[in-house]
């Protein structure tokens, strides 16, 4: 099976490179084609991401292209991680959104909808080319907003498209890790939209893992810290980044108070770690180069929402060799490209336990709409993604994924029809805008694609 990952110079290369090199050999895959419209950066990380996926088992075949035409041509899989704009323009939303007031976060909201306008024709354009030079390819979105870019290529004819996110199924992993169950064991139950998502059912045949979580208040403080005591009230677990929803005002206070937005810390932090990395290997301190990687996503991770926990993760090692940055940096591989190892994997033979992705519902929740996608626990199998029937969803959580699918549609038809006033519209609809006067400011100057 060949797979090409359009978007490569992601500088989760590693990480992605790692995951194909431990589970790439069991999904059949047997060729990677790496492209970026940056290839430095592949050129930069290449050498640390075959330094991790050699601990990690054993690499693919691995190819990189001049042109993005030479990455699809037959390709079975094609993974799009793609940034429109880099981190610089994820700044200039963020910093745009929280000078006016509204949260600024990168796939929620308005800085969402302006993503959404930059990626959407892009991914669009790169899947129609696919379409051409490798019919029946399989479309993996982990673009963001991936539910938003998703349902765009869904509306474009590209039914089969499947959005991947490596936080729909956490809450899941750390249930059945406390009770010292794989994930491949588990049975769960997800309903929502990307990043608007619950999990309400944990199980280990006869076992309800989810209920016992619940009860445990020392667990929940470090499963959802921004309000310990609402898993346990719901009866179900919040994805993390419901933060900026159940605690709108706090979250933006929180993140006001930053002297730097996420966005402008990574637009800074990102650059730097490349020319160290790339300084190292000029010198031939290849070791060197792994190990200011592994700090620089040490760091990174250690900040990670941490407005949402009061403050940053300490609990993260310190390393001093390349070896040991190695050894810590092939525990972080259960990321999206992991989901998109258990995906392909499905392809040749029905997977025994279910996948959270997002995917049309058709039918799965009564409420949508059939080429709705939703966030929803998936059989996988060759025959295709289903995901699974359920009866009533909550009646709150219902009401903020009818607005926000509203506010996807309004968002798809401004970005087709190039129409500002249509993502106005778009921005109206969505809960944590609202106000039309906040929403025409916005729009005048957000990144927008057009």
């Amino acid at each position: 099976m060949r797979m090409a990952i359009v978007g490569a110079g992601s500088s989760r290369l590693p990480l992605m490179l790692g995951s194909l090199a431990r589970s790439g050999g069991e999904a059949g895959l047997s060729e990677v084609t790496l492209f970026d419209i940056r290839p430095d950066r592949i050129e930069t990380l290449l050498p640390v991401a075959r330094a991790v996926g050699e601990v990690c088992g054993v690499l693919p075949s691995l190819e990189v292209a001049a042109r993005v035409e030479e990455a699809l041509e037959g390709a079975d899989v094609v993974l799009f991680t793609v940034r429109p704009g880099f981190e610089e323009a994820r700044a200039r939303d963020e910093r745009a959104c929280l000078d006016r007031g509204t949260l600024g976060q990168e796939t929620t909201g308005a800085a969402g909808m302006a993503f959404a306008t930059r990626s959407v024709p892009v991914l669009l354009d790169y899947c129609r080319q696919a379409q051409r030079l490798a019919p029946g390819f399989l479309p993996l979105v982990f673009t963001n907003p991936a539910g938003l870019v998703t349902q765009a290529l869904v509306e474009e004819g590209f039914e089969h498209a499947v959005g991947i996110c490596d936080s729909a199924m956490e809450a899941a992993r750390n249930v059945g890790s406390r009770a010292g169950i794989p994930m491949t064991e588990l049975d769960f139950r997800v309903h929502g939209l990307n990043h608007l998502s619950w999990t309400t059912a944990v199980r280990h045949g006869d076992r309800d893992l989810l209920a016992a979580a619940l009860d445990d208040r020392e667990w929940t403080r470090h499963q959802v810290p921004w309000a310990p005591d609402l898993p346990a009230t719901l009866g179900r677990i919040p994805n993390e980044y419901l933060y900026y929803w159940y605690c709108a005002e706090k979250a933006l206070a929180a993140l006001r108070r930053e002297p730097f937005s996420r966005g402008e810390v990574l637009a800074r932090e990102n650059p730097r770690m490349l020319r160290e990395v790339r300084k190292a290997l000029a010198q031939g301190a290849h070791r060197e180069a792994i190990l200011r990687y592994g700090r620089w996503l040490r760091d990174r991770t250690r900040t990670y929402m941490a407005c949402s926990r009061g403050g940053a993760d300490v609990d993260l090692p310190d390393f001093r060799t390349a070896d040991e940055a190695i050894a810590w940096l092939s525990t972080r591989l259960e990321g999206y490209a992991e989901v998109a190892m258990d995906l392909i994997r499905g392809r040749t033979r029905a997977l025994p336990h279910p996948m959270a992705l997002n995917v049309p519902g058709n039918g799965a929740i009564s409420a949508f709409d059939p080429t709705d996608v939703v966030e929803s626990d998936c059989t996988v199998a060759p025959d295709g993604v289903r995901p699974r029937a359920r009866g009533p969803l909550p009646p709150e959580d219902l009401a903020w994924m009818t607005r926000v699918k509203e506010f996807e549609r309004r968002t798809i038809r401004g970005i087709r029809e190039r129409n500002r006033d249509r993502l106005v519209e778009a921005l109206v609809a969505h809960p944590l805008v609202g106000r039309r006067d906040l929403a025409m400011d916005l729009v005048g100057v957000l990144d927008l694609g057009f």
